[in-house]
């Protein structure tokens, strides 16, 4: 797995500049040229983040286990989603939309 780089520069970006993409949005610190998701990797972020809804759900009907260990799984599994979730993202040029 490695970093998105910049449409424009080839510049590669740092992971704690991905932490915090606003509306599919980024501007290279290099170049300053804007930079916009792609719709693939919307939909590969999405998915990504499927399992911390649906876990501690999951986890809590077959195990019984209390509300407390299913807030704490919920929120690892937010922190380790947050964590990877940089990988998945490009970036092109032009604002794409989530369904075409």
């Amino acid at each position: 797995m490695k970093l998105p780089v910049c449409w424009s520069c080839g510049e590669t970006f740092r992971w704690k500049e991905l932490l915090f993409v606003v509306e599919g949005r980024k501007t290279c610190r290099n170049c300053g040229a804007k930079q916009y998701t792609t719709t693939h990797s919307k939909w590969r972020a999405g998915v990504l983040v499927l399992p911390v809804i649906y876990i501690p759900w999951i986890t809590r009907l077959i195990f019984d286990v209390s509300f407390v260990v299913q807030l704490t799984l919920g929120v690892l599994l937010l922190v380790i989603c947050s964590a990877i979730v940089p990988f998945y993202y490009q970036f092109t040029d032009k604002q794409q939309p989530l369904f075409k």
